[in-house]
């Protein structure tokens, strides 16, 4: 029988959730002062791109491999600290930033901190979860998630509304800094506190190994190819539907702005309930969803889930950048964002069919793709596409459509291909499951 939840498991999720929302804030709150950077660096799109995904995901996504080495041998809280740490204080220094290479250096600076969470995350609700709670549990996490994007347009967008009244804040040490400066230095700032609060966790026990010692990396490797069927399908197939979410929710404050005329004020609240509220619900349901078919003997339910999200939002998607009503927009926007909270089950599925001693590793590999891929190429594919194919900024909406009917068919192809190799991994993970925690 499978294991059953570690004590504590569920006073855990409230401390990861708040960390996790304060990643996607200080992540995603760029979006929200595109103008005012444009405007004092002298920056394109493709730049702002750059800064919002290619750049960050390249340091986070490297940063995650050798950390996920760590989270497989030492304790997990300390390497949680030390990237909020490092990230809080890289984020607050994006408002220190004169020049583009000195907000893409520090951009360089949050992708590496960030990258310490997920991997240290995701092992640990994996000890202290279940396999048939796991989905729902992970769901929880990512809620962390979908309150960045919305404290990001909610918070942050009031933040940016207030900076913009004054244009020039001053500041002690500092003196007078830029509305956008001001931004970065009050939402980064806070990490250094709250980063604290992974140590009235307990560690949880590990379980579920399938090697006594701790196995070369080339035992990683080794699993991974024997597996490789499911592997591949999951890593593209998730990280083509990352590479949707990210663009669509990278550049669409912006294109509210662009194509209805609304004012960051304006867009604040309707953004913040659909990527917050919506996010969590979508997140929330499609994790219970997963946990009652796999639970119900489906073991390709991650895959299958997923793929049918794929076509929901290629659909959706397709139509919602056709209309010129925004509040017609804003209704098509909603499904759309309550589907591409992806991370939860994605990373379930990994910790579901892997062994304790590899987690770390493989969900690491896992960000490197999926993060590559999606958060790197994602808002600078947008960007790219509106600078370099169709010229114009007043053609966003015309990247987004592109992006939205090639990625999203591509990923429900490459996810459905996986169902049969999924159910054979889950079988042979069933051979070294831990019969009790």
């Amino acid at each position: 029988m499978a294991a059953g939840n570690q004590p504590g498991a569920w006073r855990a999720l409230p401390i990861l959730v708040v960390l996790y929302a304060l990643s996607l804030l200080d992540r995603q709150v760029l979006s929200l002062m595109v103008g005012p950077i444009k405007r004092d660096l002298g920056i394109s799109d493709f730049q702002i791109g750059l800064l919002q995904g290619l750049v960050f995901a390249l340091f986070y996504s490297v940063a995650s491999v050798p950390i996920g080495w760590l989270v497989d041998r030492f304790p997990r809280r300390p390497i949680v600290w030390c990237g909020v740490t490092i990230w809080g204080i890289c984020a607050a220094s994006c408002g220190l930033a004169q020049t583009f290479g000195q907000l893409l250096v520090a951009r360089l600076g949050v992708g590496a901190g960030e990258a310490a969470l997920a991997p240290a995350a995701y092992s640990m609700l994996a000890d202290l979860f279940q396999p048939s709670r796991l989905a729902f549990a992970l769901s929880v996490l990512l809620v962390g998630s979908t309150l960045g994007n919305g404290l990001a347009v909610g918070l942050g967008g009031a933040i940016v509304s207030f900076a913009e009244a004054g244009h020039v804040h001053s500041l002690p040490f500092l003196g007078e800094v830029a509305s956008w400066q001001y931004v970065f230095i009050v939402t980064g700032l806070p990490g250094l506190v709250l980063g604290l609060l992974i140590f009235l966790l307990r560690e949880p026990k590990r379980r579920d190994r399938l090697h006594a010692t701790h196995p070369p990396l080339s035992a990683t490797f080794r699993f991974i190819a024997e597996r490789r069927g499911f592997f591949a399908c999951h890593f593209i197939g998730f990280g083509l539907l990352a590479i949707v979410g990210w663009g669509f929710t990278s550049w669409l404050p912006v294109y509210m702005i662009r194509s209805f005329g609304w004012t960051i004020g304006q867009v604040t609240l309707p953004l913040a309930l659909i990527l917050g509220l919506g996010g969590s619900v979508g997140v929330l349901a499609s994790g219970w969803l997963v946990d009652r078919l796999f639970g119900a003997g489906r073991a390709d339910a991650h895959l299958r889930v997923y793929a049918a999200v794929a076509v929901l939002i290629t659909v959706t998607g397709l139509a919602a950048f056709q209309v010129r009503d925004p509040v017609i927009f804003l209704w098509l926007a909603v499904p759309i964002a309550a589907a591409i909270p992806l991370g939860a089950t994605a990373a379930a599925a990994l910790q579901i069919v892997t062994p304790n001693e590899m987690r770390g590793q493989i969900g690491a590999m896992f960000l490197l793709v999926s993060n590559g891929l999606g958060l790197g190429l994602g808002p600078t594919l947008v960007g790219g596409l509106t600078d370099f194919v169709f010229r114009d900024e007043a053609k966003l909406g015309s990247s987004l459509t592109l992006m939205f009917a090639v990625l999203g068919p591509a990923s429900a192809i490459l996810l459905a291909l996986g169902f049969r190799s999924m159910r054979q991994a889950v079988q042979l993970a069933e051979a070294w499951r831990s019969p009790t925690g």
